[in-house]
């Protein structure tokens, strides 16, 4: 689904995050992406569902945003990037604008808990933002009835809060996935918030 020239502007965002991790730059300073086979991965599930309603929660300079909006393009969705870091929302507009995907995302640039009561259903979520905030941000999501949600770094940063939130929901059947750092994959069977 992804084109040689996306895969390889994800090796370049992926080979600079590791390079800033070698220097030891202060966290602020460094761009959190999505690991590129959990990007592929994030990529063939929403467009296997046919997600035609995304939302990614933390775009940060766009890695992730490219394997959603060429999941987008693949169903003919569409995808809202949410960041509230603006250089690096500016680098991933002018990555996918030179990719030709930035006709399949609408950029937010603010806070998700200002942007997320203003969504309609969606049918895909990625979240990989301050990881206090995923459960709550799980919570704010309107999701379509068999909507996926999937979340990064479970296994790097011990996110197991985060899936018991998940996995105690009635609605939701979960699952960790040994992908990129750990993507917990969850499933919502109905639209109706527990």
């Amino acid at each position: 689904m992804m084109t040689d020239g996306e895969r390889g502007e994800i090796a370049r965002l992926w080979q600079r995050k590791l390079d800033q991790d070698a220097r030891k730059l202060p966290q602020a300073e460094r761009h959190r992406n999505l690991e590129p086979d959990a990007a592929e991965l994030v990529c063939a599930l929403a467009a296997g569902l046919g997600a035609r309603r995304m939302v990614e929660i933390g775009g940060s300079s766009g890695l992730s945003t490219i394997a959603l909006a060429a999941a987008a393009r693949a169903t003919g969705g569409r995808l809202t990037s949410i960041e509230i870091e603006p250089v690096r929302q500016a680098e991933s507009r002018a990555t996918l604008t030179a990719l030709g995907l930035a006709p399949h995302v609408d950029y937010r640039l603010d806070d998700a808990a200002v942007v997320l009561p203003e969504l309609p259903d969606v049918d895909f979520a990625l979240i990989d933002c301050e990881k206090d905030d995923y459960a709550r941000f799980f919570d704010m999501l309107r999701l379509a009835p068999g909507a996926v949600v999937v979340a990064d770094n479970i296994l790097s940063h011990g996110l197991t809060d985060y899936v018991a939130h998940v996995r105690g929901r009635k609605d939701t059947q979960s699952i960790t996935l040994h992908v990129g750092k750990g993507l917990e994959v969850s499933r919502v069977r109905c639209s109706e918030v527990t």
